[in-house]
């Protein structure tokens, strides 16, 4: 099956090669899509901002999340007019953040908090203290030799700029779970974030390698370098958690929203645009992921607004649990496995609302080189560029491709509490919806 969506896009791609018979060829398509959304359109700002106002903190399967899948459902059928719209109900997570508080303990008897947040899916400490001597790792080779018997590990790894989030991002997501069977009492994460600030970054911390899950939270970055100081002068220091977060034992209840307009020659073949709709839960969720779901939005809009007539399917998917366990895609990718439907790839969009700067491709080598031969000439006009990505990301949808923005600054909102609508940059998300639509057109 994967050979054979790889030929199908590769033959809609030497299409693009010939000459068009079209009133309009594709570049005056392309025009008129970044017009539309320069000078016309006005529904995907007051849409973001309605998004990020009226229901923050959506986790799955909260009440804010539930209202703003129904505010997604009523502007794609009542505003855009799409006909084929449906829910599907998946479980995910129903994990309690509670209330965290860190402190650092001198041994001259000062006692300083550091600002603190729980990690997701992590199971606090029941409320009580904890309160132990530190050891602090600043990469994954200490943990070889490292000694934590009754210790809180604080991992100290610092993200150089907006592109190493990947090489650090273990320390939260795995941290815990690596040193929970050297002994250690509970884990401090460094915030993944490359920008100095007061307040901590939150994100999944999963425990897959051991069967007891010890208490993690996050720290701010300039709490990090205070306590990361402070063990250089005072080796006797200790730090206190306390944490109400917890696991409810009952799964709860979200739904993925899905959308699209049938194609006019091949409504088997799908383009996939996937967008998860849960946040975290202390902010509005504005660049992650509230941004991405109106994105996606407004690519149907578009179509609809500029009369075009996709030959494949254009579908979206606004999926549950991206943060924690990826439950809401799964699901749809099994009902779908079900259906026997082809997808054509998966653009999911998951980078923010900043500067669209091109596209990541997942694929073979030599497919990579032929769309890229193809696209390139209608996409670096704007500023766009392929690169190509062989990592093998456990993504339950392939073909994927992901949408790139420029990430100087996602990382100071990404995760934390400053992800806000009052820090979109409205152009430069019109511009990324723009780049998004054309891209999917190109591939159509």
């Amino acid at each position: 099956m994967h050979s054979k969506i790889q030929r199908i896009i590769l033959l809609l791609l030497v299409t693009l090669t010939a000459v068009s018979c079209k009133k309009v060829t594709i570049e005056e398509q392309i025009d008129k899509i970044y017009n539309y959304f320069r000078n016309e359109n006005t529904s995907a700002v007051a849409t973001l901002e309605r998004v990020c106002n009226d229901y923050p903190a959506r986790m799955s399967g909260s009440q804010n999340n539930d209202e703003a899948i129904d505010y997604y459902t009523y502007i794609l059928a009542e505003e855009v007019g799409i006909k084929h719209i449906w829910h599907q109900e998946v479980e995910v997570p129903n994990w309690d953040p509670g209330v965290t508080k860190v402190t650092m303990n001198l041994s001259d008897g000062t006692v300083v908090e550091l600002p603190a947040i729980a990690l997701g899916l992590n199971t606090g400490t029941s409320g009580q203290d904890i309160t132990a001597q530190v050891v602090e790792v600043k990469s994954r080779e200490e943990l070889k030799t490292l000694r934590c018997k009754d210790k809180i590990v604080f991992f100290n790894g610092a993200m150089e700029d907006g592109f190493s989030y990947g090489k650090h991002a273990w320390q939260r997501s795995r941290g815990a779970s690596l040193v929970t069977d050297k002994g250690a009492k509970a884990v401090l994460v460094r915030s993944i974030s490359n920008h100095p600030g007061d307040t901590p970054h939150t994100g999944a911390c999963h425990d897959r390698d051991s069967t007891v899950a010890i208490p993690a939270a996050a720290i701010s970055t300039n709490a990090a370098d205070q306590l990361s100081e402070a063990l250089k002068k005072d080796k006797k220091l200790t730090v206190t958690i306390n944490s109400t977060a917890h696991n409810r034992p009952e799964p709860a209840i979200g739904r993925n929203l899905v959308a699209e307009i049938p194609g006019k020659v091949n409504p088997d073949h799908i383009i996939l645009i996937s967008a998860h709709a849960d946040s975290w839960f202390n902010s509005q969720g504005a660049h992650d992921n509230a941004s991405g779901c109106v994105a996606a939005i407004e690519v149907l809009r578009a179509y609809k607004e500029l009369r075009m007539k996709p030959r494949n399917t254009i579908r979206i998917v606004l999926y549950q649990d991206e943060e924690m366990n990826l439950s809401g895609l799964k699901e749809f990718a099994r009902i779908s496995r079900e259906k026997g439907e082809s997808f054509l790839f998966d653009l999911e969009i998951d980078s923010g609302a900043g500067k669209p700067v091109g596209f990541h491709i997942f694929d073979s080598e030599d497919y990579f080189t032929k769309m890229e031969e193809v696209l390139t000439p209608y996409l670096e006009p704007r500023g766009l560029t392929l690169t190509y990505n062989d990592s093998d990301r456990d993504w339950p949808l392939k073909t994927y491709y992901t949408l790139v923005s420029d990430r100087s600054e996602y990382f100071k909102y990404h995760h934390g509490s400053l992800d806000n609508f009052e820090n979109i940059n409205p152009e430069t998300f019109k511009e990324s919806i723009a780049a998004i639509t054309a891209f999917v057109f190109l591939m159509d």
